[in-house]
């Protein structure tokens, strides 16, 4: 017997809307701000709304900041593994993970300054703190790291540590991206992209006599 799949109530389409909404403009004030301060009246001049609808949908600032980062990396992580689906060799993993996460973070450039504030804050602070940010870095690299794997077991790539690799073209691209938003756009995404490829497949294919 089949199940009769209930229709989200007008009410639920308005707090699922109005609670994006809130996110959305929480992450422009705190790429803007930084976490310290920013607050939540800003947020709610942001999001158009009083501050006691803020707090009808997040019990604190910290709660705001928490699902901003967990759905803007939802929503990167997604990107990433789908161009990784698609991609038919180890070369077009890398250029898919590359090209997903310059995209997403050039569109999304106040997540991008929220991203790297959080990366920085728990590598200063002491080892129990990193939990969260430590997992987040770790989906990112894991799908990477498998296509990476299973390229070198084929000879596709030359012998190298396949989640020491993926941490370094995450890093890279962290780094292209972070250029590409302090100095201005001069050279299209694409070009970016194909050329921070080529320059981590230059490094990463197998030697001369080994299977290319």
């Amino acid at each position: 017997m089949s199940q009769t799949i209930q229709a989200p109530s007008k009410e639920d389409v308005v707090a699922a809307f109005r609670r994006r909404s809130i996110v959305e403009a929480a992450c422009r004030v705190f790429g803007e701000k930084g976490f310290e301060h920013a607050t939540v009246d800003a947020i709610a001049e942001a999001a158009r709304v009083a501050k006691g609808t803020v707090y009808l949908y997040f019990r604190s600032k910290q709660a705001i900041y928490d699902e901003v980062f967990a759905s803007s990396m939802a929503e990167l992580e997604r990107l990433v593994a789908d161009r990784l689906a698609e991609a038919g060799s180890a070369r077009a993993a890398i250029a898919g993970f590359v090209t997903a996460r310059v995209e997403y973070f050039q569109q999304h450039p106040d997540f991008f300054r929220v991203y790297v504030a959080e990366f920085a804050r728990h590598v200063a602070g002491p080892p129990e703190s990193r939990g969260a940010c430590q997992a987040a870095i770790d989906r990112q690299i894991r799908v990477l790291q498998k296509v990476m794997e299973k390229a070198v077991v084929a000879g596709d790539l030359r012998d190298v540590d396949a989640e020491a690799a993926a941490l370094a073209v995450l890093d890279m691209s962290r780094g292209i991206v972070a250029r590409r938003l302090l100095l201005g756009t001069k050279s299209g995404l694409d070009k970016d992209a194909t050329f921070l490829t080529d320059l981590i497949w230059t490094g990463l294919k197998p030697a001369r006599g080994q299977k290319k």
